[in-house]
């Protein structure tokens, strides 16, 4: 047994003595493959020495299994000294036979008070352990964080996307069916001053920006143009009323056109002005859909800071609030909440590290819109600069945090969400991060009323 135990590495520096004493008092199991080393919700009450073998260790969520770490042999597992975890996490299955020493509680207090150098090697270990799963829970944030950051901006992108699409395609069929209509135009009859008019007066409309109308509106609207084309025996009414209306086309204007014509040129010319108000509406979509997806683009790389240095720069906080926040719109948009922000105008900048401060937005920001109540939810985002700082208050009006956790949701690993939503470790980057800008967080939380409040140095270089 004294020469297993000094095959692991971990035990080269330990004296004899303290090795003599593990081994006499280690309880030797063996565990076949497919058998449990511990299972979720197991009370951690033994030291596992993992003389040879290999364990999993997996977690299930949503019904799937999900594995993160492997337990090999000549490592160890299980209750390490000052640990405070009473319960296991996830379940260790065996990968082949194994065999390991089991060191009960008793004997870690036993341990600890008179074998420094053996616990000493255990409480390493219990740092290397608390480290490496930091770094996995770290990573796993930011690719939880990267995963509803890529799902948003692919909803967003999606809508303009296809409204480019389906804009494209009635331009395509609209342009193939003007020969037709060209037909009918060019037999027109009209002199230059009268082709000046129409002209001018259709230009004028399409560069006009009338009012928004009412639903009210827009059918009193409707029925007059309806009444009109009936009353000149006019058709395709059905066909060209519609554009005419958003347009806002009126009887009097209709009138003025069909004055400047010839009665059988009218409907034709009609119908060449309804076009190009197609045509112009079609063009309009498409500028304006591919101008969503510029601005998403270029949100994406003020975000990310893409080809920008990561360390210290003089930044504008307001950029990256508004890039965030366009990124996150459709988490506010379609869940029916309001959006207000007061940004300070004349806001001195700050130095600082661009992509991790968004990284305190985003956490802050999803924080609040996840509060927010199913109806009339409200956030509130407001900045303002007071002496040597700048300020950030990120506020909704949600539940509220109990007061008796407020003082813990900035602790790493916790958190007030379902398994599987949340690592607990948000607020905790959060935190660090702008510590790191020798700045604070702070909150502050009743029923219907929680504030962020991120301070930050104005002139302070941090090095």
């Amino acid at each position: 047994m004294i020469e297993a135990l000094y095959e692991f590495p971990q035990f080269k520096n330990v004296p004899k003595i303290q090795l003599e004493w593990l081994a006499e008092e280690l309880e030797i199991v063996e565990i076949n493959e497919g058998e449990y080393l511990f299972k979720k919700g197991d009370p951690i009450n033994n030291l596992f020495v993992i003389f040879s073998g290999e364990f999993e260790v997996y977690t299930v969520q949503n019904k799937t299994k999900k594995a993160f770490s492997r337990i090999l042999d000549k490592e160890f597992s299980g209750l390490l000294p000052f640990s405070r975890a009473k319960n296991a996490l996830g379940y260790a299955v065996a990968l082949k036979p194994s065999v390991i020493g089991n060191l009960s509680r008793e004997n870690m207090k036993f341990m600890i008070q008179n074998h420094y150098e053996l616990t000493e090697v255990l409480v390493h270990e219990m740092n290397n352990r608390i480290r490496t799963i930091t770094q996995t829970e770290v990573q796993n944030e930011k690719l939880i964080a990267l995963g509803k950051l890529s799902a948003g901006l692919a909803h967003e992108l999606n809508n303009p996307a296809s409204a480019m699409v389906r804009s494209a395609d009635l331009l395509q069929k609209h342009l193939m069916g003007l020969p037709e209509h060209f037909k009918k135009v060019i037999k027109i009859k009209s002199d230059d001053e009268t082709i000046d008019s129409i002209n001018n007066f259709m230009y004028k409309k399409l560069n006009e920006k009338p009012k928004q109308l009412s639903l009210m509106e827009q059918t009193d609207l409707e029925d007059e143009l309806l009444d009109w084309f009936e009353d000149c025996n006019l058709s395709d009414k059905y066909d060209l009323i519609p554009l005419l209306v958003e347009y806002q086309f009126n009887e009097s204007d209709l009138n003025t056109v069909k004055s400047l014509l010839r009665e059988e040129d009218f409907n034709p010319v009609l119908k060449w002005i309804v076009q190009n108000m197609t045509t112009e509406k079609t063009v309009l979509d498409i500028k304006e859909s591919s101008s969503r997806i510029e601005a998403l683009v270029q949100s994406v790389k003020t975000y990310s800071y893409m080809d920008q240095s990561a360390d210290f720069q003089l930044l504008d906080i307001h950029q990256g609030l508004q890039s965030t926040l366009n990124i996150l719109n459709h988490k506010i948009s379609k869940r029916g909440h309001t959006l207000t922000t007061h940004f300070s105008e004349n806001m001195p900048k700050i130095y600082g590290m661009p992509g991790e401060l968004n990284q305190v937005w985003t956490n802050l920001i999803e924080n609040a819109i996840d509060a927010l109540p199913q109806k009339e939810g409200a956030l509130k985002i407001t900045t303002d600069a007071r002496g040597s700082f700048i300020y950030t208050y990120i506020q909704d009006n949600g539940h509220g945090i109990p007061q008796e956790i407020i003082n813990r949701i900035f602790e790493p690993f916790f958190t007030t969400k379902e398994i599987g939503k949340g690592t607990g470790l948000g607020l905790d980057i959060a935190m660090k991060i702008i510590k790191q800008h020798n700045g604070s967080l702070k909150v502050t939380s009743k029923p219907g009323e929680t504030v962020f409040e991120v301070c930050l140095p104005i002139n302070e270089k941090n090095r």
